[in-house]
């Protein structure tokens, strides 16, 4: 099976190539390469591994790395509400036209299907419990281009897809990211020994990014019997206020200080469902926000990450 991931080079398409290889799928991976050129080093030998550095908005490439492929996963994106505020015009460019072009050329190609990875962030502020059929309320230019894709795969009707609502994702990658919750917590209480949390009691759900990459491609091997499906990306249990993050991290730096901060500009608040998931596809959880924890505070403290601040490592640093 060949497997098409776009943003292969990025935070969670870096992982998600590593676990397609290690199931001994062919891969190609499309990326800009906006933030570490060294990422695709790791696979580059690898004779099941391809890697373009393309800009996926670009057509004329389309014929080298689609011609045989079977499922595309497409990770590729600005991602998070930083960065879309920062790059407005390349977040449109990157994140719905460019999609539009690629869904379009799925169908042209034969591809099988197409994994879309949105985002619960969708659901904004929600009272209760939320499900797959849960109405959206998107907050930012980021949630709007995910939900507009969204709407646009589902009038298809020769592309066949998954639609994936993932939790907020932590842990550690090859092109590692510091600016998501639990890592940015971590980073900030190893390294200050501080945290100010906005909003302290406003609640998200979590997922690991090794997680994230194992349900895709479950997705993947079942998507004949899952196809045309929206899910809800995580574990029940596994939604978290964000001052139980910060309690957790105090358990690894007892000398933490948290300052508690009722305002803010992520007026995000979403509990979620993920029983759909475990029904159709039973996956179980590997990591939990715990495990997150004690992974990032180990890379700081044996010094395998010497400089969690450096640009890099925050998406809304860009270098296109």
């Amino acid at each position: 099976m060949e497997i098409m991931i776009t943003g292969g080079a990025g935070y969670l398409g870096s992982v998600v190539t590593n676990v397609a290889l290690q199931k001994k799928y062919r891969v190609k991976t499309i990326d800009c390469l906006w933030f570490d050129h060294r990422v695709p080093l790791m696979h580059i030998h690898n004779p099941d591994y391809q890697f373009f550095r393309y800009d996926i908005s670009d057509a004329r490439c389309f014929p080298e790395y689609l011609n045989g492929v079977d499922y595309i996963v497409h990770t590729a994106a600005v991602v998070g509400e930083p960065a879309s505020n920062k790059y407005p015009e390349l977040t449109r460019k990157v994140n719905y036209e460019a999609s539009i072009k690629l869904i379009d050329a799925a169908q042209e190609y034969g591809v099988k299907g197409i994994v879309f990875l949105s985002t619960c962030s969708n659901y904004g502020v929600s009272e209760g419990v939320v499900t797959e059929d849960t109405p959206l309320q998107p907050l930012s230019l980021y949630a709007e281009t995910k939900v507009n894709v969204e709407k646009y795969l589902e009038k298809q009707n020769g592309t066949n897809w998954v639609i994936c609502r993932l939790s907020t994702i932590y842990g550690s990658s090859p092109r590692m990211r510091f600016d998501l919750t639990v890592n940015d917590f971590a980073v900030n209480a190893f390294m200050k020994k501080y945290l100010d949390v906005f909003f302290p009691y406003t609640y998200r759900p979590y997922i690991h990014v090794y997680d994230v990459a194992h349900v895709l491609l479950k997705i993947i091997e079942n998507f004949q019997d899952i196809k045309n499906n929206v899910f809800n990306v995580g574990f029940n249990g596994e939604n978290y206020q964000k001052i139980a993050i910060a309690e957790i991290i105090k358990e690894f730096i007892p000398d933490l200080k948290i300052e508690i901060v009722e305002k803010g500009t992520d007026l995000r608040d979403y509990q979620v469902d993920f029983s759909k998931l475990k029904k159709l596809l039973n996956v179980d959880i590997t990591y939990t926000v715990k495990d997150g924890v004690k992974e990032i505070i180990n890379l700081l403290r044996n010094g395998i990450i010497d400089n969690p601040y450096e640009e890099k490592y925050y998406n809304t640093n860009i270098k296109t």
